[in-house]
């Protein structure tokens, strides 16, 4: 009886040896890598145009699809204009892409709002299923800031980003990036050098009888003085009155 005991006892330990060896063999899971990245990407805006540069806000390298977001973007005292109303937030589809979830319409994002020289924002998604494109590299929306007096290049950074999945659940972030913006004085049409210069004239003369579509549409660098739909000679001379001019700190205007 007592030898019966000890011989199940002994097979049973036997068995555990054998659970243990196994695992201990078995390879280790590693953990799963953070997902997703946000950045802004670069942009350039002529100042005194009353046109914004309108910089795009991407995502990349998710492993789950985007169901929510919300980030912060900071820019230096005094670059841009940061009254509220003046500072534009327009979001993508990308939360819905490929699905039948719904996001804010209109392009108006769900948060916005905007302290100093920051603006925080975000949007999110409702609904059932999950799209097949929030998963992928893309273009979650555009923030459009109006410059102020200063020509050059200004630093954008991204913090206090948040992303969860369409369940709420967060989704670990790898990194959060920012950018630059370059600004132009009014008659560096073509943004390529300090100085006001002939090549600038050039480049206006190229555009000479070319309709605007509004007055930020793709052309209006070139309609240098601001006083007609169409690019033409006055514009011209208005860059030939300039030639000479430093436009790297102070933009002329």
């Amino acid at each position: 009886m007592n030898r019966n005991k000890l011989m199940r006892r002994l097979s049973v330990v036997a068995a555990l040896v054998g659970i243990l060896v196994i695992a201990a063999g078995a390879p280790v899971l590693q953990a799963q890598p953070e997902a997703g990245t946000i950045s802004t990407g670069a942009a350039e805006v002529w100042n005194g145009h009353s046109c914004p540069a309108n910089v795009p806000v991407n995502i990349a390298g998710l492993g789950t699809g985007l169901g929510g977001y919300e980030t912060k973007v900071t820019w230096p005292a005094g670059r841009f204009d940061n009254t509220a109303a003046n500072v534009g937030i327009t979001v993508s589809a990308y939360l819905t892409n490929g699905g039948t979830r719904s996001n804010s319409a209109s392009g108006t994002p769900l948060l916005k709002a905007v302290a100093g020289d920051t603006v925080k924002f975000g949007d999110y998604s409702w609904g059932a299923g999950n799209p097949p494109g929030n998963m992928a590299n893309g273009q979650l929306a555009t923030v459009a800031l109006l410059p102020t007096a200063t020509c050059g290049a200004a630093a954008l950074t991204m913090s206090e980003t948040q992303l969860v999945d369409i369940n709420g659940n967060v989704i670990g972030l790898t990194a959060q990036t920012g950018s630059s913006v370059s600004v132009f004085s009014r008659y560096d049409v073509n943004g390529v050098q300090s100085t006001i210069n002939a090549a600038d004239a050039s480049a206006v003369v190229a555009k000479i009888g070319t309709v605007l579509g509004g007055p930020c549409d793709a052309n209006y660098r070139y309609n240098v003085n601001l006083v007609q739909s169409t690019i033409n000679a006055a514009d011209v001379s208005a860059v030939v009155a300039k030639i000479g001019q430093l436009t790297s700190v102070a933009c002329v205007n």
